[in-house]
């Protein structure tokens, strides 16, 4: 059997439809429909990468690891040379002698050691703070500007400059001391950062104190031990060399000599050539060229042409000039008429030399950094050493490195030193250098891309390796998609096809797909989208009130659509400048939609295309456009209303369009038919280039196309098709199936009748625009109703007797059609964390220790203490000031630390501002971490629930958390509604598991109360089902209950006990909703 498959991709869905064919390879039946349902891959709240947490986590395990590393070998250092004794400093996790009892202010030791000689324990601490308090040193000079959080770090440690500078303090410790500004506390708190320094700056310090100790004579501070110190306190990773380096035998997968050289793909067009760097000068050139030669100028009365070869040569010119440049510059240089816009530039509504002041044209950002940096110097730099400057600056991130490379690649020494003060670069092209060059003559003649590459001897869609049956779910073209939302899209919409081709057992003939337009946007654009959408719903409920205020009539669509026009146009008919009556709006026959381009030519059904006008005039205008049909006296006033009232780009282009040129005749209707974006060209060629498809029983050669969404909407419209996206989640096979129909046999009817009804006005029932000898062409008689009941008929033998009826089912189609089953991505990762972040002191068995804010403390209830405070006899002096303080103030810590709290000096002088101390706290409830160090556990995260029969006594489940997959055994109570405590479970009553979207079959006696999942659905309230298919999606320990939706998300049941079901059945589902039964499960633990 032939048959074509309508893919409709968002950013969690995707609907599909495969359509058998007749033998005119048109469609003629639904063979299968219904939708992928997948989370996005993203946080939900900010867009933020899946992976983010986890590797945040991983980052700062890894920095307190090495922070830990790093004052375990001073440590040893300062053991190793008798500084300190092991008791004295503290190791394996022992807190040392000198950090304990009544001990002076670290800051005022720091600024004393410059002038008078510390003894050993003194300085012991001053290394060690020193090492902790190292200062802001980036991976890479100035590639911190990249970032707002990097730029204020760079601002706050100039403002320290210049506060030591003009105060004359001689270092960062005795400024922190002696300056007011830093009496209240040492350190950033919060998003300030106004106490930061660089690793510079705590590096001259360490120096001048190593300095004047030896001055004094004191022993410990030798030329020897001051660089031993330095090489540990000052040491740090470099970011390319990638995690775990250590010896051979025992280092990190990560780990690599070039971590980001050797990831770096490889070209299109030569395979064994590595990508070029987006900073070499050979691909900025390329993509200068490329973005210049695809400019075309567009007069004000819609013609079009590309740039002469003078003109190009002004614009690259003038961007090798200027750093900054924008399409006003362009313009300028030019000395482009206001009339002539860019097609490159998206005017919208807005004021167009205001958009193009702000849409840039800046192709050479790297080139002119490098140009600022070297100055004139870069004159004497080939190109080919460009490109090699580009690559280093981008693959190393380190200035031994980057030395060393330059070195290879033979670059003056002089330039040196300026080459390292340039940011990091970032990212590949998809071409290598030696396909670039062998490309750029020809855009520099002129070509575009597609031209160029064929010129050079390329294939520009690079194709790679054979077709096959199936899709590649590995491909190094995927690599090039690296947006994890899309790229889980993408491997969704993979396994779709792949899933219906198994089943029908051969290839499609063809694919036609649509992809949302969220797709190519980010979470912000999209969350602007949204409010665009909702905006516009906003307004479009304002015009529907006003018309049923003023006419009494139930609005459709083309009603809100000709009260907005009539607004816009503030009542005028732009073809005979007449007004239009208001009372008449609605009047059969009285005014006319009109598309200004005709449909039948554009397929553009869009806003900027409508113009409300007299229904006689429209009859007039028939297929042409506005300046063919109007005379020549007219033409005038028509273009001055048009000046004063229409304020979108567009829609002015479309009405002063002069004449339609075979270009546009062609054009119009493939740009408007097809999505142009890059993702959806991406996927067109990844399907063309990759699957075998079926030949066509005619002529036909297109077996993929990517259909515009507007194109979709403007089907379903006309077809009567429904679409309400608050009854479930089939919509999307519903829009699946309209763009699997539609196909160039249909556009050409579509288009036909469109120029028909366009042409042959006398024979158009005013009362529904339609031509009265025929109607708008269905892809075959029954497809309306067939798509109704394929998609809303839920019972199988209901669904039966419906199909029966269409002529274009067999009784034997009938009886093998099951309904739509929508399927959902199954999620059986642990993930999440298993304790809170808080890491607090695990030294006294059965207890926590952590530091809590003075105003948290308490009194014991007989006020003979302090309750939970940790070992007061460390600082005595300290525990009985704030035990004074607090019985000053009858034990509230609010008002008695309100104004701070100072520690008191042996000599009962204020010391420093103490703000927090500890206390030790009874837990049972914690997880052994690092370093000796406790955790809360995080109960949050339920992975799953392990489902129990006991015979005689029903259902039961055992919830498993995050923090059980580390443990030796699974947890076996389970939840018990009503009751307290836990009811023990034994493993021989396993049955199975249940992750999230794990499919079930329900039976109940008293049966299921399901209620709409969406508020605004036009549903039953409430239904309820005996027996019924759901997905799991979680579980309330509190209530021991399930929660559960049904396939298609239209209905979801809260609370569900489980213990007096009939019985729970589990199912697997594949990727198009085929269902099958699993048998019982072996438990399955983490270890």
């Amino acid at each position: 059997m032939k048959y074509g498959i309508g893919l409709d991709c968002g950013i969690n869905s995707v609907g599909y439809s495969v359509m058998e064919l007749g033998i005119d390879d048109e469609p003629r039946k639904i063979e299968m429909l219904s939708s992928r349902i997948f989370t996005a891959a993203e946080n939900a709240k900010d867009g933020s990468s899946l992976a983010a947490p986890r590797r945040d986590s991983r980052g700062l395990r890894r920095t307190t690891r090495r922070h830990n590393h790093r004052i375990f070998r001073i440590k040893h250092l300062l053991i190793q040379n008798n500084i300190v004794t092991p008791e004295e400093i503290g190791v394996d996790g022992k807190t040392g002698t000198i950090f304990k009892g009544q001990i002076s202010d670290i800051y005022e030791l720091r600024a004393k050691a410059l002038d008078r000689p510390v003894n050993n324990i003194e300085f012991a601490r001053i290394l060690i703070h020193l090492a902790q308090r190292r200062g802001f040193k980036s991976n890479r000079k100035a590639d911190e500007k990249k970032d707002k959080e990097a730029g204020k770090l760079l601002t706050a440690i100039e403002d320290n400059k210049k506060r030591i500078e003009n105060n004359n303090y001689r270092t960062v410790g005795e400024m922190l001391y002696k300056d007011p500004e830093y009496s209240d506390h040492k350190r950033n708190k919060g998003e300030a950062y106004k106490n930061t320094v660089s690793r510079a700056m705590i590096e001259k310090e360490m120096k001048m104190i190593f300095s004047a100790q030896r001055d004094f004579g004191m022993p410990f501070a030798t030329k020897e031990i001051e660089e031993k110190y330095l090489d540990i306190a000052l040491s740090q990773r470099p970011f390319d060399l990638g995690p775990g380096r250590g010896p051979e035998n025992c280092r990190s997968p990560y780990y690599s000599e070039n971590l980001i050289g050797d990831r770096m793909g490889k070209c299109v067009f030569y395979p064994e050539e590595t990508r070029a760097a987006k900073a070499t000068y050979s691909f900025q050139y390329f993509t200068l060229l490329q973005n210049i030669n695809s400019i075309k100028l567009t007069d004000e009365f819609g013609n079009k042409r590309f740039l002469t070869a003078d003109e190009r040569k002004e614009i690259k010119n003038l961007c090798f000039k200027k750093a900054t440049m924008n399409y006003a510059s362009i313009r300028k240089a030019l000395s482009l008429p206001e009339s002539i816009k860019f097609n490159t530039v998206s005017y919208g509504d807005k004021d167009p030399a205001e958009v193009e002041k702000k849409t840039k044209f800046e192709y050479l950002k790297p080139y002119h950094q490098i140009k600022k940096a070297l100055g004139d110097a870069i004159s004497t730099l080939s190109t080919d050493e460009l490109d090699e400057i580009g690559r280093i600056l981008t693959v190393y991130k380190n200035d031994e490195k980057i030395i060393e490379a330059l070195g290879k690649a033979n670059i003056d020494k002089s330039l040196y030193e300026p080459l390292l003060t340039l940011p990091s670069f970032s990212k590949t092209g998809h071409l290598s250098v030696k396909a670039l060059k062998k490309i750029i003559p020809f855009l520099e003649n002129g070509d575009i891309y597609s031209d160029a590459c064929k010129n050079a001897g390329f294939d520009h869609r690079g194709h790679l390796g054979e077709k096959t049956m199936f899709l590649p779910a590995k491909d190094p073209r995927l690599d090039d998609i690296t947006n994890p939302v899309v790229r889980r899209a993408v491997s969704q919409t993979i396994k779709v096809v792949n899933t219906i081709i198994r089943q029908m057992g051969c290839s499609p003939t063809y694919i036609n797909i649509e992809l949302a337009r969220e797709l190519s946007k980010s979470f912000n654009e999209r969350n602007e989208i949204k409010k665009q959408n909702q905006a516009n719903e906003e307004r479009n409920n304002k015009i529907i009130e006003e018309i049923q205020e003023n006419f009494y009539i139930k609005p459709t669509g083309q009603d809100i659509v000709k009260l907005k026009l009539w607004h816009e146009q503030n009542g005028i008919d732009p073809y005979s400048i007449k007004n239009i009556e208001y009372s008449r709006l609605f009047e059969t026959g009285y005014v006319d939609i009109d598309h200004i381009i005709p449909y039948s030519i554009s397929f553009d059904d869009s806003y900027s295309n409508k113009i409300l006008t007299f229904a006689k005039e429209n009859r007039q205008k028939g297929s042409r456009i506005p300046m063919d049909y109007l005379s020549d006296d007219k033409k005038g006033p028509y273009q001055v209303w048009v000046n004063s009232n229409i304020k979108g780009y567009k829609k002015r282009q479309n009405l002063f369009k002069q004449k339609l040129t075979k270009e546009d005749t062609d054009g119009f209707k493939e740009r408007n038919l097809n999505d142009t974006k890059y993702l959806s060209k991406f996927l067109y060629n990844y399907i063309n280039d990759s699957l075998l498809f079926e030949d066509y029983s005619t002529d036909k050669k297109l077996h993929v196309m990517s259909v515009n969404g507007a194109v979709t909407a403007y089907m379903r419209k006309r077809w009567g098709i429904k679409k309400i996206r608050e009854d479930g989640d089939l919509h999307h096979a519903v829009d699946a199936t309209v763009i699997a129909c539609v196909t160039r046999g249909m556009v050409k009817q579509i288009s036909n009748y469109a120029n028909r009804r366009e042409t042959i006005y006398d024979d158009v029932d005013l009362s529904t625009g339609e031509l009265k000898a025929d109607r708008f062409p269905m892809p075959y008689p029954t497809f309306r109703k067939e798509l109704e009941c394929r998609a809303t008929i839920d019972d199988k033998n209901r669904l039966k007797e419906e199909l029966i009826k269409l002529p274009n089912y067999t009784y034997d189609d009938a009886e093998k059609t099951k309904p739509c089953f929508v399927s959902h991505m199954q999620n059986h990762k642990a993930t999440g964390s298993i304790h809170e972040q808080t890491i607090r002191s695990g030294k006294v068995e059965g207890y926590t220790i952590s530091k809590v804010p003075l105003t948290k403390l308490k009194l014991e209830k007989d006020k003979s203490g302090i309750q939970n405070y940790y070992n007061p006899k460390d600082d005595a002096l300290l525990y009985n000031a704030l035990y004074k303080r607090l019985l000053e103030f009858g034990g509230n810590a609010e008002k008695a630390f309100a104004d701070g709290f100072h520690k008191p000096k042996s000599d009962g002088t204020p010391g420093p501002i103490v703000k927090k101390v500890k206390i030790i706290e009874k837990s049972t409830n914690t997880l052994p971490v690092r370093n000796g160090g406790v955790a809360n556990n995080d109960n949050g995260s339920m992975i799953r629930i392990d489902v129990f029969y006991v015979d005689g006594d029903g259902y039961y489940f055992v919830p498993i958390y995050v923090k059980d997959t580390i443990k030796a055994e699974l947890p076996s109570g389970a939840c018990v509604q009503g009751k307290k405590g836990w009811k023990k479970m034994n493993d021989r009553d396993f049955i199975f598991s249940l992750y999230p979207n794990d499919l079930i079959k329900i039976k109940s006696k008293k049966g299921i109360t399901l209620s709409v999942s969406q508020k605004d659905s036009t549903l039953q309230p409430k239904i309820v089902k005996n027996n019924v298919f759901m997905y799991f999606k979680g579980a309330d320990i509190s209530t021991a209950s399930i929660m559960c939706i049904l396939n298609d998300n239209s209905y979801y049941c809260r609370g569900l006990g489980i213990k007096s079901l009939l019985s729970i059945e589990k199912y697997v589902v594949d990727p198009i909703g085929n269902i099958h039964k699993v048998k019982k499960e072996k438990r399955m633990g983490f270890k």
